[in-house]
């Protein structure tokens, strides 16, 4: 049996002076700020690129987040998802967002490329439709119109401007009990003609209504009223367009109807559009740009350089080893650049768009749109990465504590309920604030706690006696 001589010191081969060893270390910083530095360069130079890259989970999500917003309208409307709608929503990507628009612009702007339309089909933007009047009330209003003791002194300047053919026909219909939609045409058609008279508008009896609004003590310091009359009046006298005096015109007569007509209101048709369900994320800075190229680069400057400072440090460490153990560097140091890959790879894999569906779906159940800003994004996507890659160096601390003798694999598996009590923990501080990233980031810890465990028993160096052979 074999005694280790206790008088014998273990580092005389290794020992080296404190100046020597403060020497080393500035080696070692001097070639890891080198190689950071180095390392930023590249990263800034690649930035954009970065950037699309980190970009396409948010984007992915993003779509994913408005198929199945559209998929939901689209069944809440109909009962189902139409079977030739699939497609165009799984394949093309594309989601329907429904729009109002004015039939009678949609095909003034058609008339430019199909002229023929003007002939077979005709609509007027600027006056009435029968959607402005209502049947059971046109009696009564055609009875107030023609009585002249009812009339009022705004329905009294229509009244005057009309042709006395126009005036035996709204008798006419006056006397009727109910109306239909031919008597409906009939006043349309009047109130339309009335409408291209300019004079309507500068009758006395609406002075008081296109008069704007005045400023005296007793509102000086109230917010001023809109009067939307008034200033259609203004952009009148100063452009003098003769479809905005027909608006003008149009807006006088059923304000005098008031009792007897619908509220004035434009007749917008629903039409649903398809479109690219593309999303970009939002810069609402003018700095933003640049922080956001400056983090890029700086970040992967850091993960690029990583293997290089984790190399140097090795190195240093290296210097105070038994000359025989300096080899266990070239174990170590690619088990590290692997575990740190493969953290990032898993965040960014398999972490991101269980992260985001599960946020986005509070949205979805609250009923808000989400609408990303760049700026925070990439805080998001920047640090998660990183933080699973050097949460993955697990084994190694652990390797390496158990070699200075600071615990033992007694002591590992003896408190591996703690050891995953403060895994669960720590992950809750590396990740957002969501649970399935801090589970996502736990699980994998906890198993690589086990590998530690594992290493500190059968990779080379293990010593279960490190004073001696006996």
């Amino acid at each position: 049996m074999k005694i280790a001589d206790s008088n014998k010191d273990l580092f005389d081969e290794s020992r080296m002076s404190f100046g020597e060893h403060l020497d080393e270390l500035r080696k070692a910083l001097f070639k890891s700020a080198v190689g950071v530095a180095i390392g930023c360069a590249i990263g800034l130079f690649f930035a954009p690129q970065v950037i699309a890259l980190l970009n396409r989970p948010l984007v992915k999500a993003m779509g994913d987040y408005k198929l199945a917003h559209a998929s939901k309208r689209l069944t809440e409307k109909t009962g189902y998802v139409p079977m030739e709608l699939v497609p165009w929503l799984e394949k093309e990507r594309f989601v329907p967002r429904e729009l109002r628009i004015d039939p009678a612009q949609l095909l003034n702007a058609l008339k430019t490329v199909v002229p023929d339309l003007g002939t077979t089909i005709k609509l007027d933007p600027y006056g009435f439709q029968a959607t402005h009047f209502d049947a059971q009330r046109l009696p009564r209003l055609c009875q107030q119109l023609t009585d002249e003791g009812q009339r009022t002194p705004q329905q009294t300047a229509l009244w005057k401007i009309l042709p006395s053919q126009q005036q035996t026909t709204l008798s006419e219909i006056a006397k009727k009990t109910d109306a239909g939609a031919t008597e409906v045409e009939r006043v349309m058609a009047i109130f339309n003609q009335a409408t291209r008279d300019e004079k309507l508008s500068q009758d006395a009896a609406f002075a008081t209504l296109l008069a704007p609004a005045e400023k005296d003590l007793t509102t000086m310091f109230q917010k001023p009223k809109v009067k939307p009359l008034a200033q259609m009046n203004l952009a009148l006298a100063e452009s003098g367009d003769a479809n905005l005096s027909r608006r003008l015109n149009r807006a006088l007569i059923a304000n005098s109807f008031s009792a007897h007509m619908p509220p004035l209101r434009m007749n917008l048709i629903s039409m649903e559009v398809w479109e690219s369900n593309a999303f970009e994320p939002l810069s609402l800075k003018p700095t933003d740009g640049f922080f956001i190229w400056l983090k890029a680069g700086l970040v992967t400057g850091a993960c690029l350089s990583f293997p290089w400072v984790f190399f140097c440090i090795w190195t240093f460490i290296a210097e105070g080893l038994y000359p025989a153990e300096q080899k266990y560097v070239h174990y170590f140091l690619p088990i590290s650049i692997g575990l740190f890959v493969a953290g990032v790879l898993l965040a960014y894999f398999f972490v991101f768009e269980p992260v985001l569906n599960f946020l986005f779906s509070f949205n979805a159940q609250m009923g808000i749109a989400p609408e990303m800003r760049i700026n925070d994004w990439l805080s998001f996507v920047l640090m998660l990465p990183l933080g699973f890659g050097v949460a993955f160096q697990l084994p190694l601390v652990m390797l390496f504590l158990n070699r200075i003798n600071v615990f033992t694999i007694d002591a590992y598996l003896a408190k591996w309920r703690i050891a995953v009590m403060c895994i669960f923990v720590l992950s809750m501080f590396l990740t957002p604030a969501d649970p399935i990233s801090m589970m996502l980031l736990a699980v994998p810890l906890t198993l690589l706690y086990f590998l530690g465990v594992a290493m500190c028993r059968y990779m080379p160096g293990h010593n279960p006696n490190p004073f001696g052979e006996v």
